[in-house]
């Protein structure tokens, strides 16, 4: 059976909404965390984002800035976030208890992941996407990563990656059963994602893969701001440790809150079915640099691909890469490697050639099996294909995409991924 959103689930979901079951974002609250953040002010993405130690703290202001051209971006007018203590809405109460009303209709499905969803009021609620630092080597382990629907890892340079996190679906009220959870109560963190750092050029042309989705970033310089849409800053209190800002799942429940049509995002296909073919892939290794690896290895029992990272000492040594909120590794049903066009443009500014593109090179590991494929963005789209040219289905659940190089090299003996670094012309 092949799992695609369909016109159906799109009508039920519809007589839900009508019925009344579609509600409003959650009041914010703000969440102290260990190292993290919640709390953090949130700008004006016109100001203070070359300098955070400007910012003045504990503002709690958003504001939304359209730039770039983005032509499906809408931009909401300011918002105020209440800091921890503020008194909320007296009819957030009721709006809360709507928000915790489900379904158990199988046929509502996540577009970006093939899995039913609890809350399907949430699918209407636009994408939220949350840029994660990978350096220094202390910004790991993340917070709340576990809980995206996609991941895209995308090369910053010198030898850097920087994560861009998709947040879709009910991921709120998933995070929001922590609260139950020992080991995350313990940990100190709260219902927190980060640590959030500043923006990327590439991260418009993945916006773009998602109408209407929301960027969140700890600021940009003024060249890369320039050409970032529908973006929101986050900036923490403390400006000494760049790895301090996180925002809150209320604060991202809030700003959530913009309709959109689940259809816009429907391009991949999901089926539990192995597709035919492939090679056993237990495992496989991602060298960025000497100072930066990954491995991804298959673990048969939970049917998902298990993340390590090495800890930039030059050994190669890898460890789990776990989620500070659950404790657990991190790990994701698919992982892909795509090969793109890469131009430096500055030491730190990098652009990728993502939007618009068909036939490009790429592998897609699921179910302990590495298949080659043909990746497109036709449409903007996001389109998998069998090297024949056939659609060829992901395993419903969350998906993590490497982003490479041209010139990036795979040693099919060796099972590494070598990423190279495009030509500078400065």
């Amino acid at each position: 059976m092949t799992y695609q959103f369909s016109r159906i689930s799109f009508l039920i979901v519809v007589i839900f909404m009508i019925s009344g079951l579609c509600v409003g974002a959650c009041g914010p609250i703000g969440i102290e965390a260990s190292g993290l953040s919640a709390d953090a002010s949130l700008e004006d993405a016109s100001g203070a984002d070359e300098d955070p130690s400007d910012v003045e703290e504990g503002s709690g202001e958003v504001s939304q800035e359209k730039g770039g051209n983005d032509p499906g971006s809408e931009v909401d007018e300011v918002q105020e976030i209440p800091a921890t203590g503020d008194s909320k809405d007296s009819s957030e109460g009721s709006d809360e208890e709507l928000s915790r009303q489900s379904t158990s209709d199988p046929e509502v499905l996540n577009p970006l992941t093939g899995l039913p969803v609890e809350y399907p009021e949430w699918l209407y609620k636009r994408p939220v996407m949350v840029a994660i630092s990978n350096f220094p080597p202390k910004s790991i382990p993340h917070t709340g990563e576990s809980y995206a629907a996609m991941v895209f890892e995308l090369f910053q340079g010198v030898g850097m990656t920087r994560n861009l996190a998709i947040f879709y679906g009910d991921y709120a009220e998933m995070m929001a059963s922590l609260e139950d959870n020992q080991l995350a109560a313990g940990s100190g963190d709260g219902n927190v994602i980060g640590p959030v750092r500043s923006g990327r050029v590439v991260f418009e042309d993945v916006k773009k893969l998602f109408p209407k989705a929301l960027l969140i970033t700890a600021g940009a310089s003024s060249d890369v701001k320039a050409q970032l849409s529908n973006r929101t800053s986050v900036y923490s209190s403390d400006p000494d440790d760049i790895n301090s800002t996180g925002v809150g799942i209320d604060q991202i429940e809030a700003l959530a809150d913009h309709p959109v049509d689940p259809e816009d995002f429907v391009s991949l296909i999901f089926n539990q079915q192995l597709p035919e073919g492939g090679d056993p892939a237990t495992f496989f290794r991602v060298i960025y640099n000497l100072y930066n690896q990954i491995g991804w290895e298959y673990d048969p029992e939970e049917g998902v691909y298990l993340r390590s990272h090495d800890k930039a000492d030059g050994t190669g040594e890898l460890f789990p890469e776990t989620d500070r909120l659950t404790g657990e590794q991190l790990g994701f049903e698919n992982v892909a490697i795509l090969w793109a066009q890469h131009r430096y443009v500055t030491e730190t500014i990098v652009e990728m050639n993502l939007l618009y593109v068909w036939d490009q090179k790429g592998l897609l590991f699921r179910d302990g099996r590495m298949y080659p494929v043909k990746w497109s963005t036709r449409g903007g789209k996001l389109a998998f294909e069998s090297l024949d040219g056939d659609p060829i289905s992901l395993k419903p659940g969350s998906s993590f995409f490497e982003v490479v190089s041209w010139q990036s090299t795979w040693d099919p003996e060796k099972m590494i991924l070598r990423f190279h670094e495009p030509p500078r012309d400065f």
